[in-house]
C-alpha cells in the first residue's frame, strides 16, 4: 500500500518552492530590465543617428524639436507630428479625453514628422520600460517615450523673441559628443507636450542658475538612456535622491507642478550633468 505524504513533508516541499521562487523572480525581473534597457539603448541610438543624418543632408540645418514645426517659408521641419486620427483636426491640444488616443493615432503622428523619413520604424519611438506612465486625461500610456531638447530649434518662427535662445544649425553646437538631443520623458499629458523637453536653463531663469523643469523618465531601475547629437547613446545612472523622487512627486501632484525647481545644494550632480549636455550655451 502506497504511503501518502505527511503534512511535514508537504510543508517542506512548499518551503523549497517558495525559496526557489524568491531566487528566480528577482533574477527574471533583472533580466527583463536589462532586456528593456538594451532595446531602449538601440532605439535612442537609432533616433540620434537619424537626427544626425537629417542635418547632414540639409547643410547643417536642424529639424525642429517642435511637433509639426513650420518655418516662416512654410516648410514643415517638426521632428514628429502629434497623434493623428482618421478624422483630421481633432487633436490640436494635449487635453484629450474621449475617445482615448490609440497607438495607431500616435504612429500616424510619427509618420508626419521629419525623423520618420530617416527612421521608418515606429516601434523605435517607444521604450519597452515605459509602462507605468498614464495620461491624466484618458489614462492611456502615451506611445512615444522620448522628447528632443528644447534648445534644438524649438521655435521655427523667426519673429519670436525666443528664436535667439536656441541652436538652429549643427555647426553652432560645441562638443557634439557631450550634447544630448533625445531624453526619456515622464510627461503625463496625452503625448509629450509639443515634442520637446524643457530644462531650466539660464535663458529661462536669471542668466545664471540651472534647474529642473519637465519630468525625465527613469524607466531602467535608477537609470535613463540619453541620445547625443553625434549619434551615440549612453546610460545615465542618476545620483541624487531629488532627481529620482521628483518623477513620482510630479505624478502625484499633477501637471501644474511642471515648472522650474531647484534641488538642495548637496544634490546637484545630476543637474550639473544635464547642464553640461544642454546644447545652447547662454550668454547674458
Amino acid at each position: 500500500m502506497r504511503k501518502a505524504f505527511t503534512l511535514i513533508e508537504l510543508l517542506v516541499v512548499i518551503a523549497i518552492i517558495a525559496l526557489l521562487m524568491s531566487i528566480i523572480v528577482p533574477s527574471l525581473r533583472l533580466a527583463k530590465r536589462k532586456a528593456s534597457s538594451a532595446v531602449c539603448m538601440s532605439n535612442t541610438k537609432n533616433m540620434a543617428m537619424a537626427w544626425f543624418s537629417y542635418q547632414s543632408d540639409n547643410n547643417g540645418r536642424l529639424m525642429s524639436a517642435r511637433m509639426d514645426g513650420v518655418e516662416n517659408n512654410g516648410t514643415d521641419v517638426g521632428w514628429i507630428g502629434a497623434p493623428y486620427r482618421n478624422t483630421p483636426g481633432d487633436l490640436h491640444n494635449t487635453a484629450v479625453n474621449t475617445p482615448p488616443i490609440t497607438k495607431e493615432d500616435a504612429i500616424r503622428g510619427i509618420r508626419r514628422g521629419r525623423l520618420h523619413e530617416y527612421l521608418n520604424a515606429p516601434e523605435t519611438y517607444h521604450c519597452p520600460g515605459d509602462t507605468l506612465r498614464k495620461s491624466i486625461y484618458d489614462q492611456v500610456t502615451p506611445f512615444v517615450s522620448y522628447s528632443m531638447a528644447r534648445c534644438l530649434y524649438w521655435q521655427p518662427n523667426r519673429s519670436s523673441a525666443d528664436y535667439k535662445y536656441q541652436v538652429t544649425r549643427f555647426g553652432e553646437i560645441t562638443s557634439p559628443s557631450s550634447r544630448y538631443v533625445f531624453i526619456e520623458v515622464a510627461q503625463e499629458r496625452n503625448w509629450n507636450q509639443s515634442g520637446w523637453f524643457s530644462f531650466g536653463a539660464p535663458e529661462y531663469t536669471d542668466g545664471v542658475r540651472w534647474g529642473w523643469w519637465d519630468p525625465i523618465a527613469i524607466n531602467h531601475g535608477d537609470s535613463s538612456i540619453i541620445g547625443y547629437v553625434d549619434g551615440h547613446a549612453q546610460t545615465r545612472k542618476w545620483q541624487d535622491p531629488f532627481t529620482r523622487e521628483r518623477v513620482e512627486k510630479l505624478s502625484r501632484d499633477g501637471v501644474d507642478m511642471y515648472n522650474i525647481e531647484y534641488p538642495p545644494a548637496d544634490q546637484t550632480d545630476d543637474l550639473d550633468f544635464m547642464a553640461r549636455g544642454w546644447a545652447y550655451r547662454y550668454r547674458p
